[in-house]
């Protein structure tokens, strides 16, 4: 008898609660389907949630385990096989190796039989809990919880389990966020309530006092966003908009995406699949984020448009091939959104815009030394934020090519790597290979290495900045 709890205890060991780090761990799985179902209690303030899950071995290696993370207070309460087979699993609220300020609860489910390459493998979940965002991670927009006025469901919150381990240099090396994943997941709510998504609506059954939305992916998808509030619903063609202002504002704001879509697509080409897109009200400052058919944006976004045409320029992004992005797609979202502004309520807006971030890069390095010394392809490795140089730079790119260059290899960049994503590095190829002019010296001073920050400081204006890089670049 001794020796079988000693047994025990070894194999305690050698679970999740023994793992002093995960530097050394490889992820080698990835879900590529999610069938879940979610009650909200609204009064509760809480959620239940069960559903199965698919996974994949992308890696060449068996795999023994599946590691999963949820919010930290959601715990799980079962785990079986497709027969109803109980899986052996631990979990155990831990901080991120590379992030500690980060809490998650971290599961890890034992393979009876090691998962081979390419094999898939599907399993029950069942878990419950609550949700009170991360603001304390510096995560500011997380805010999400289940409230009388509005719930979310959405990655940034680990609200549904996402295959990962608590280490985001080891996530990223697997390049998780390249594989994209099909979803059906309903969501029950108290009637009065709507449950707003970019997929595809299938079925909104109601039973007494509860309504059942059922949604589907209409393409595979890397992330999932379920918001639930008082919402009205408005449509107009492929385009829907899920909001909770007037009628007026919401069939404008439908009015202004019809039109920035035709205008994007006058400029880089048609998006290779486009099946809709759903605008998706959520209260200020939970931020924004952009999906393959969908975006959710805060209650500004009604009266500040240039951020609706920020989010829909990225339908025409790339997948990114690199371990660690510098985000350059971020950049070029800031800059088609004042772009965009000139386009449609006159100009001014760009030019206004430009000279407030140059005097805000001037100041960057007093408050974050490392903007003065890094190049602008290494900001992802350095955890820089590319929204503000990056607009500057796409600027230049704009008026050293000229529009009609400018277009054309923004759209053919797209158009040629939808399919397999690419990196910065290839990025800069194409850019070198169709710009029609040298611009050797720009990304020499712009990509690889922190000279344009030099240059920045030198010239007092941007076309100053422009003039310099004109006579450098022919």
């Amino acid at each position: 008898m001794k020796r079988v709890i000693l047994f025990i205890l070894l194999s305690l060991l050698n679970s999740v609660m023994a793992h002093a780090s995960f530097n050394e761990f490889q992820l080698q799985l990835v879900a590529n389907h999610y069938q879940l179902n979610y009650e909200l209690d609204v009064s509760g303030q809480s959620l239940l949630a069960s559903g199965v899950i698919r996974v994949k071995n992308i890696s060449n290696e068996p795999a023994d385990h599946i590691p999963l993370r949820l919010y930290r207070l959601l715990t799980v309460t079962a785990i079986t096989d497709l027969n109803g087979v109980g899986l052996p699993f631990d979990q155990q609220i831990l901080n991120n190796d590379d992030w500690p300020l980060l809490q998650t609860n971290y599961i890890e489910i034992a393979l009876q039989r090691p998962l081979k390459p390419n094999e898939s493998f599907s399993f029950n979940i069942e878990y419950s809990g609550y949700l009170k965002g991360y603001t304390e991670t510096g995560m500011e927009y997380v805010k999400d919880g289940i409230t009388d006025n509005f719930s979310i469901i959405r990655m940034d919150a680990f609200a549904y389990p996402i295959v990962t381990y608590p280490n985001d240099t080891v996530n990223r090396q697997a390049k998780f966020w390249l594989h994209r994943y099909d979803y059906d997941v309903t969501v029950q709510v108290p009637i009065g309530y709507v449950v707003a998504n970019g997929g595809q609506l299938i079925t909104s059954d109601i039973q007494s006092d509860k309504q059942a939305f059922r949604y589907t992916n209409k393409l595979p998808a890397w992330r999932m966003d379920f918001a639930i509030a008082k919402y009205q619903q408005y449509s107009n063609g492929n385009y829907q908009v899920f909001s909770w202002e007037s009628e007026q504002k919401s069939n404008a704001l439908l009015a202004q995406i019809s039109k920035t879509f035709a205008l994007y697509q006058s400029w880089f080409g048609p998006l290779q699949q486009n099946l809709g897109y759903t605008f998706i009200e959520v209260p200020k400052n939970y931020g924004a984020q952009a999906d393959v058919t969908a975006v959710i944006q805060d209650a500004s976004g009604f009266n500040e448009l240039n951020r609706v045409y920020h989010e829909i320029s990225h339908q025409w992004n790339v997948k990114s091939l690199d371990v660690f992005s510098p985000r350059w797609d971020e950049g070029l979202a800031t800059f088609l959104e004042y772009l965009t502004l000139d386009q449609m309520a006159g100009e001014g807006q760009l030019a206004g815009k430009t000279k407030q971030v140059l005097q805000q890069i001037r100041q960057l390095p007093e408050k974050q030394p490392l903007y003065g010394e890094t190049s602008f392809i290494d900001y992802g490795k350095a955890g820089l934020n590319s929204y503000s140089v990056g607009m500057v730079f796409y600027q230049l790119l704009y008026d050293l090519m000229g529009q009609n260059t400018f277009n054309k290899i923004i759209g053919g960049f797209y158009q040629t790597h939808y399919q397999t994503g690419a990196t910065t590095q290839t990025f800069i190829h194409y850019v070198k290979l169709n710009a029609g002019i040298d611009l050797t010296h720009f990304f020499d001073e712009w990509a690889y290495s922190a000279l344009f920050m030099k240059r920045i400081e030198q010239h007092h204006s941007y076309q100053q900045l422009l003039n310099f890089y004109r006579q450098k670049n022919k």
